[in-house]
């Protein structure tokens, strides 16, 4: 009987963490969706892919050197909308501010203009998917939109507590708020 009743209470415990952490995560990310307003971008191959077309909040990097991964689209047959091929460079910002960077295809210098395509939250991260707002310089003279997506770790009790004040310095460290639309 003992063990059965640690067995309830157990999972009762984990239920509620579990469903506590969904429901701050979500808050966060909505009144982060609220702040850094997402935008859409063109998905027709040519010259328009890439467009932003409709222009959410505009970020400028605050740092020089950022890896950003080349916007590729695709279509599954001739029939299908083309889709975004989510190939990001990650950076990846630690609780204490220090930066860890996988390579991309380009470097963005500090001042690049960004627009946020998606915000997820986890129960210790909060993840911003960005586009370059303008195409960017490839090292073979071509251009095309870069993407990165910014990992930023942050404690969960800032996460559970709603502390928007707290992941929204965290994020403009590295990306400011350029304008919002």
């Amino acid at each position: 009987m003992y063990r059965f009743f640690a067995l309830i209470v157990g999972t009762s415990m984990t239920f509620a963490a579990f469903v506590g952490t969904g429901y701050a995560a979500s808050s966060v990310r909505d009144a982060l969706s609220e702040r850094f307003k997402p935008s859409r971008i063109e998905m027709a191959r040519g010259s328009d892919e890439g467009h932003v077309v409709e222009k959410g909040t505009v970020l400028r990097l605050r740092a020089d050197g950022i890896p950003a991964g080349v916007l590729r689209t695709t279509q599954l047959n001739t029939k299908s909308p083309r889709f975004h091929v989510h190939d990001y460079a990650r950076v990846a910002v630690d609780e204490r501010g220090r930066m860890s960077v996988e390579p991309g295809r380009v470097a963005l210098a500090k001042g690049t203009r960004m627009v946020v395509l998606n915000i997820k939250t986890d129960r210790d991260r909060v993840r911003l998917f960005t586009h370059t707002l303008d195409p960017v310089q490839l090292s073979d003279g071509t251009i095309a939109h870069g993407c990165t997506e910014f990992v930023f770790t942050v404690d969960p009790t800032t996460l559970n507590r709603s502390d928007i004040a707290t992941v929204t310095a965290r994020i403009e460290q590295w990306l400011a708020v350029d304008s919002a639309s």
